[in-house]
């Protein structure tokens, strides 16, 4: 076994594709794999990502954990340490996590997940490969499209840094399914009464994406109170507000997050090359509808899109009176 990690340790030192091929080796016998966990804080979202990875590897792993608790400088110091003693693979799970991985680890293999707009923060680099939390335009488009297929205008509310490329997609994608995308800038939470004040008699339907500065704990009220005063639908990212008084949205589950985390082990080990430095849209994800909302803005839902919900919800009035914010930017 001492022989065996010695050459996977001078293996190491050749780069982080031979470090995949070593890992490969070592999967190939009967010895355990050591990986290490970082995540950036104790989060249920971050935490259901883990134990989906767990129960999704395919060998016996040896796996430990450690918690950055929000601190990147932390994060950094067990970054450091692991580095000094390398596990075989490392999963950086949120923000804080990813970026210490890429500051400090450079030879070991990782996989990140649960981080909002990698590109922005330079991720994944070469020796890790990542799974995006926001699914792509065509995907979300296509579910918008399969709720509300009469709906032309869709409203875009987004930060330029956090969100332009991705909204630059989208336009693109929007034109080619005959829709016209409405999107409208702003530059923090001050911009954003305004903003959806101009935009909502533009647009059939206003489209919320995972972007810091338009959704927080804050506007969430605003936002669903104005969209369904206006009579507007809403569609978003999250279950919690589907719950709340949006009518549907395309939802990433962190589990199966987890679980894809744990098959890209397997495939990044069969195919070193190309599995490095690539960002993968999540898998699965679920639509959510709300028929109470649905029935207060007068839609007919068909039943086939109904079916296919992975969640519904519907209760005393199109606006639920509980606040949960748990899933709303990981």
């Amino acid at each position: 076994m001492q022989t065996h990690r010695g050459f996977c340790h001078m293996m190491r030192l050749l780069g982080p594709i031979l470090t995949l091929s070593c890992l490969l080796s070592l999967w190939d016998t009967a010895h355990a794999a050591e990986i290490a966990v970082l995540k950036s804080a104790d989060l249920p979202y971050y935490e259901r990502a883990i134990a989906g990875f767990k129960a999704g590897l395919p060998v016996p792993a040896t796996i430990k954990e450690y918690n950055l608790r929000g601190q990147l400088e932390q994060g950094r110091d067990i970054a450091k340490s692991l580095r000094a003693s390398p596990p075989d693979l490392v999963l950086a799970v949120g923000l804080k996590a990813a970026i210490a991985a890429k500051l400090e680890i450079f030879d070991t293999p990782v996989i990140f997940c649960m981080v909002l707009n990698p590109e922005g923060h330079g991720l994944p680099t070469a020796n890790m490969t990542g799974i995006a939390v926001r699914t792509s335009p065509a995907t979300q488009l296509t579910a918008i499209r399969s709720v509300l297929p009469d709906r032309r205008r869709i409203g875009l509310l987004y930060d330029e840094a956090q969100s332009g490329d991705f909204v630059r997609q989208a336009h693109r994608v929007a034109k080619q399914m005959g829709v016209e995308l409405v999107p409208m800038a702003i530059r923090s939470q001050e911009d954003l009464a305004p903003a959806v004040r101009l935009l909502r008699s533009k647009i059939d339907v206003l489209w919320l994406l995972q972007d810091q500065t338009v959704v927080s704990e804050s506007s969430i009220p605003f936002l669903l109170e104005s969209t369904i005063d206006a009579k507007l639908p809403l569609f978003t990212f999250s279950s919690t507000l589907v719950q709340q008084g949006a009518l549907g949205a395309l939802v990433v589950d962190p589990w199966t997050v987890g679980q894809q985390a744990a098959r890209m082990v397997r495939t990044d080990i069969h195919h070193p090359v190309k599995q490095a430095g690539l960002l993968h849209e999540p898998e699965r994800p679920q639509l959510a509808l709300n028929l109470n909302t649905a029935d207060y803005l007068e839609l007919t839902l068909a039943p086939d899109v109904i079916r296919l919900a992975g969640q519904i919800f519907s209760g005393a009035g199109p606006v639920a009176r509980r606040s949960d914010a748990s899933d709303l930017i990981p």
